[in-house]
């Protein structure tokens, strides 16, 4: 997979920068070391699993700008864990070539897109996959090769997006934690339709009018959260991953009223198989607000108030966690020296499948040193369901941040 994003780095941002002066106008290097423990509260529940992990991520950025106002990113990902394999990884989180016009803009190689407007899921940022073994809360994303065009108009901005490789989601080794029992086989993977090399597509269009953002997208391609195949092999059951091709279309409003953001994602997707290994169409949305008070944390400390509803017409057959369920969180931000933020939250299964609660912290221990605890307990999960899974893997994680 990696010699893969790299051979297409290779063929395709090779030619264009033989083509320009190779020496930039500005180049600025920065990186980031993160030492973190991941630690379970509760025994393993599965043979072969950890206690608790521990590990080192090590992120460099070079930023490079020509004259002409063409740039290039650059940023690789390196993670090292001491107990599962399957969690240490490299990965090209950025890799990418801009150019710009008066009224338009167009990349290609590696990079992040991300779409959305709520906070508990973001139904339609369906570009990038995700590194769930390095964030189990699923807001950090794997790199993703692409070219994008867009076109800046007063009517709003057109992008198109051509996806010649699918990246597939990490996964937890037999010694991990968070994972299905058994692990997924290694080399296992199903692409139903097609392959890894075969293309996906995707445009968009987004404007504001007065207090309303909008955006509408349509996007042929995988999934990116896979059905799972189960297998008997020698006597012995594997759980095999299986992507579909899909069908999708969706958008964001969100409107700003004052203080208060309201919120809507939804989607209309056809192909993809549900719990019960039945291929279908379905709706699903996420509608909610987000109300902040200002000032009412000594001084100068902001509290927002979100609440958001989460709706999968599916119901019971989805294989989502969130498909009848209430979020209801809190930030806190103390707009201090420190840079203090802290975000909590409980999502609450409305057919009675349990409750989740998370936890995102961190601030500033000097200028170039963060602090940073984030975690998720699951509770009374109902047999087999997704929080039932993950009945004894709570987790915190303590981690340490050094910017250079």
């Amino acid at each position: 997979m990696f010699l893969a994003v790299l051979s297409f780095l290779f063929f395709i941002i090779t030619p264009i920068i033989s083509f320009a002066d190779l020496k930039p106008s500005f180049l600025e290097y920065e990186a980031e070391i993160t030492i973190g423990s991941w630690l379970f509260p509760e025994e393993p529940l599965y043979d072969g699993q950890k206690q608790n992990n521990y590990s080192i991520a090590f992120e460099p950025e070079i930023y490079s700008e020509w004259a002409e106002g063409n740039n290039l990113v650059l940023r690789p990902f390196f993670l090292f864990d001491n107990q599962d394999n399957n969690r240490s990884h490299i990965d090209i989180r950025e890799a990418l070539y801009s150019w710009y016009g008066d009224d338009w803009e167009a990349s290609i190689g590696v990079g992040q897109i991300f779409w959305g407007v709520t906070e508990s899921k973001n139904l339609v940022d369906i570009i990038n996959q995700f590194d769930a073994v390095y964030d189990p809360l699923f807001k950090t994303k794997l790199g993703q090769p692409l070219v994008n065009y867009t076109l800046i108009r007063d009517t709003g901005y057109y992008e198109l997006f051509i996806l010649p490789y699918f990246r597939e989601r990490t996964y937890p080794g037999k010694k991990g934690r968070l994972r299905l029992d058994p692990e997924f086989t290694k080399g296992s993977t199903k692409y139903e339709g097609g392959s890894q090399w075969t293309p996906e597509a995707a445009i968009r269009w987004s404007n504001s009018f007065g207090e309303y953002d909008f955006s509408l997208h349509s996007f042929l391609g995988y999934a990116r959260s896979p059905s799972v195949d189960i297998t008997l092999v020698n006597s012995k059951i594997q759980f095999q991953p299986n992507y579909q091709r899909v069908r999708q279309i969706g958008g964001t409003i969100q409107k700003t009223s004052n203080a208060t953001l309201y919120k809507l994602e939804w989607l209309a997707k056809a192909g993809q198989k549900d719990a019960k290994f039945k291929r279908g169409s379905y709706f699903a949305s996420v509608i909610g607000f987000e109300h902040t008070l200002y000032k009412t944390i000594g001084n100068s400390g902001d509290i927002g108030l979100i609440m958001e509803y989460n709706y999968d017409s599916r119901r019971s057959r989805s294989s989502d966690t969130l498909q009848d369920d209430i979020f209801i969180g809190g930030r806190f931000t103390l707009n201090d020296s420190d840079d203090t933020q802290m975000l909590v939250g409980s999502i609450i299964d409305l057919d009675g499948d349990g409750q989740i609660y998370q936890l995102d912290f961190g601030r500033r221990l000097n200028d170039s040193l963060t602090f940073g605890i984030k975690g998720s307990i699951y509770q009374n999960g109902k047999y087999n369901s997704n929080i039932y899974i993950l009945r004894q893997d709570s987790w915190v994680e303590i981690n340490l941040k050094q910017y250079f």
